[in-house]
């Protein structure tokens, strides 16, 4: 059984609450994890872990008063770029583009033919790309879906400030911020992070003109 296919089980069932075998999740990602009490989170390695991710009662993360929708457990399938993936998630079994909410990340080439990424694009796909395959969190504002019908949401990795994937992507300066009412619930947060990177000349800070 892939590794996908072993994370749709393990989430299908843990649903289900019943019927289920016993089956390994994926490993953990192998670096040390953040002292969640002391440490940095934004400095520190990541540890991503579907064993964290599985075992979390969603009502620890953290989420928006009056949100369009309750927040789920979905697999990530692939990456479409920095700020967009694509989830399947098991307790409706359909699938989606996930656009995150409050960040834009600089774009990547797209087939043959079209402009070349922009500076920093790739470092930011690259970056995003360590989530496929992995089990995510998503949790919701008050706008569920965009113009081009993707879902919006926060995407989390567990349930601590360091494990908003967004906080990640801009205090790591892989992302400006993007605030779209009425989805704005972090965004007087998402512009601190993002000014603590400008100020040290993180990723694309340092980097792009």
């Amino acid at each position: 059984m892939g590794r996908l296919s072993t994370l749709l089980v393990v989430l299908g069932c843990s649903l289900a609450l019943a019927g289920c075998p016993k089956i390994d999740v994926a490993p953990d990602s192998g670096v040390v994890p953040y002292d969640r009490t002391t440490g940095n989170p934004f400095d520190a390695p990541l540890s991503l872990s579907d064993t964290r991710v599985l075992s979390l009662d969603l009502a620890q993360v953290p989420s928006v008063e009056g949100a369009c929708h309750p927040t789920v457990v979905g697999v990530v399938e692939r990456i479409v770029d920095g700020d967009t993936l694509h989830v399947t998630v098991p307790a409706d079994g359909m699938s989606y583009d996930v656009r995150m909410i409050g960040v834009n990340t600089p774009e990547i080439a797209h087939g043959d033919g079209g402009p070349p990424a922009d500076c920093y694009g790739n470092e930011s796909f690259g970056f995003t790309e360590l989530l496929r395959g992995r089990a995510v969190i998503l949790s919701f504002d008050a706008g569920c879906r965009d113009p081009f019908d993707r879902l919006l949401a926060y995407v989390w990795v567990g349930a601590g400030p360091g494990d908003l994937w967004q906080r990640q992507l801009l205090r790591r300066g892989y992302a400006r911020t993007l605030s779209i009412a009425p989805n704005t619930a972090m965004a007087s947060t998402f512009e601190e992070d993002q000014g603590i990177a400008q100020t040290a000349g993180a990723g694309l800070w340092g980097a792009c003109p």
